[in-house]
């Protein structure tokens, strides 16, 4: 097959793919429908001893609707149970939750600093779940056999 041949096919191709999009789409009095699944259609231009691109069109095709129900996704983890963690670098300040600890005890810890004891704002022990703030002015949050925190 030549050059000329070739061209031509794809010319052709590209022609008959522009006719079936534009046919029957612009009626002014047509009622919208409800969306429908759709195909694409590949033609292959490099089927020849000539390199051309290859042609996707996408085309509606009338069948059942399909309704997929997706519910919200899970909360990110903000903090991975033990650690601790700086405000405003590891942690933002805001409200967290963790589930009731595999362990069976969730220490918790609010820190102004990292010089241990001196430095706890406010702390708590708990084996079910447990809400925390962690505010502007913390400096550290400390957590010890909890599991993983997420931002409320």
């Amino acid at each position: 097959m030549n050059t000329k041949h070739v061209i031509g096919y794809t010319a052709t191709a590209l022609v008959a793919f522009g006719i079936g999009a534009a046919g029957g789409s612009s009626a002014p009095d047509a009622t919208p429908t409800a969306a429908t699944p759709a195909v694409t259609v590949t033609a292959p231009g490099a089927q020849s001893t000539v390199p051309g691109p290859t042609v996707t069109k996408t085309v509606k095709v009338p069948g059942p609707k399909t309704t997929v129900r997706v519910g919200p996704p899970p909360p990110a983890v903000a903090m991975a149970g033990d650690g601790t963690y700086q405000v405003g670098v590891d942690v933002k300040p805001g409200t967290y939750v963790s589930k009731a600890s595999p362990s069976g005890n969730c220490y918790w810890a609010r820190l102004s600093g990292s010089d241990g004891l001196d430095s706890i704002i406010a702390n708590g022990n708990t084996s079910g779940q447990v809400v925390v703030t962690i505010k502007k002015h913390d400096k550290f949050f400390e957590s010890n056999g909890c599991s993983d925190w997420t931002r409320r």
